[in-house]
């Protein structure tokens, strides 16, 4: 009877052990599935989402694609870009690649490259049509001399245009490129012909062309009002004409720089 016994309650450590045994690997596989469901879902969400955004920037490239921007806003009453621009220069992409590129390939519009200063100065020969306008005998003729030009380095060094011009070097010479060295052709022998003019002539010019603009205005001429297109520009070129030999004689009386130091 007790052998009977304690084999039963061997028995039964036995099942317990089993059981115990059973239900932690059920709960180990549980706990398994969970996680592997649970990456899944994240998985398919992500996916979902990256899908959905997907389409969502698609929808917007083909309506970006669709709409058409116009100059005028697609207002009605504004004017149509279409209607006073021809259809070589309609448009940037035309503008660049057909316009500008039939006539300078190598524009810094284009490839984005510096502007090839001393090389354009040498392709225009701008030092040999400097000396055959006579630009600098004008201008010695004026009473400016070399020695006067070193009197301005010193004042040019201390306003700080020349740091100015080194922190911003490309921008200096493309300014320098487009807006001196393109229009050197034409504007040097012009420059150099009106120098040789007497200054009086250019203070009377300065002073008729502002009386005439200050009797149009005052008078409300109407008619004569296109006139002011003309003698503002004639009364502001000639005054400044007028005053460049008061402005050169100011430079040669300046100490040289050696008495400053």
């Amino acid at each position: 009877l007790v052998q009977q016994l304690s084999s039963r309650q061997a028995t039964c450590c036995v099942l317990g052990r089993s059981r115990t045994e059973r239900a932690e690997m059920a709960a180990r596989v549980w706990v398994v599935a969970l996680w592997v469901w649970s990456a899944g879902a994240l998985r398919v969400g992500s996916f979902g989402g990256q899908l959905g955004s997907a389409r969502r920037s698609a929808a917007r490239v083909a309506s970006r694609r669709g709409a058409v921007t116009m100059e005028n806003f697609g207002l009605g009453f504004a004017e149509s870009q279409r209607e006073n621009t021809p259809e070589r220069i309609l448009g940037e992409a035309r503008l660049k690649e057909e316009f500008i590129a039939s006539y300078k390939p190598t524009a810094t519009v284009l490839e984005g490259k510096p502007y090839p200063l001393l090389q354009e100065i040498q392709a225009k020969k701008l030092l040999s049509k400097t000396s055959e306008a006579g630009l600098l005998g004008a201008l010695e003729d004026l009473g400016l001399s070399l020695s006067d030009i070193e009197k301005l380095l010193p004042a040019i060094e201390k306003s700080g245009l020349l740091s100015l011009a080194a922190k911003n070097l490309p921008l200096a010479v493309i300014l320098t490129g487009y807006l001196l060295v393109e229009p050197a052709p034409f504007l040097i022998p012009i420059l150099g012909a009106l120098l040789k003019v007497p200054s009086p002539v250019y203070a009377t010019a300065a002073l008729g062309s502002a009386g005439a603009e200050a009797v149009i205005t005052l008078a409300n001429l109407d008619d004569y009002a296109a006139l002011g297109f003309v003698f503002v520009p004639v009364a502001l070129v000639s005054a400044i004409l007028a005053g460049l030999p008061i402005a050169i004689d100011a430079v040669s009386r300046l100490p040289p720089p050696t008495a400053e130091a």
